[in-house]
């Protein structure tokens, strides 16, 4: 027979190492959470507007191109102010994208739907 121990339960401090950002989110006390870590959130906007990227309203335009020469353009920035600056931009670019996109999809619609009537 073969001597087999169970594994046992990993420890909440364990746990959390295995999470990526999760211990960051998460405070001794259980308390409030705190933002996520200025690199985190560029990772995270840079995610956002990737997949936003797909739905972009002009193919000839190359968002995601774009995105990725801007990220890398700004991938030496280590002053904090100047990447919250840059985070703030992102977040505008994003909702303008979100934008472009329901106009798009509002203008499919309005062409499905009423063919005849002209521009408003």
């Amino acid at each position: 027979m073969s001597s087999f121990t169970p594994l046992r339960p990993l420890t909440s401090a364990i746990r959390q190492s295995y999470r990526g950002y999760a211990s960051v989110l998460s405070t001794p006390n259980g308390g409030v959470v705190q933002e996520l870590p200025l690199r985190l959130q560029a990772i995270k906007l840079y995610k956002e507007l990737h997949r936003l990227g797909r739905d972009y309203p002009d193919p000839k335009y190359d968002f995601n191109k774009r995105l990725r020469r801007a990220f890398e353009k700004n991938a030496k920035v280590t002053d904090p102010e100047q990447l919250k600056k840059q985070l703030e931009l992102g977040e505008h670019i994003k909702k303008e994208v979100l934008a472009l996109i329901s106009l798009k999809k509002f203008r499919h619609l309005r062409r499905t739907y009423h063919a005849n009537e002209g521009p408003r």
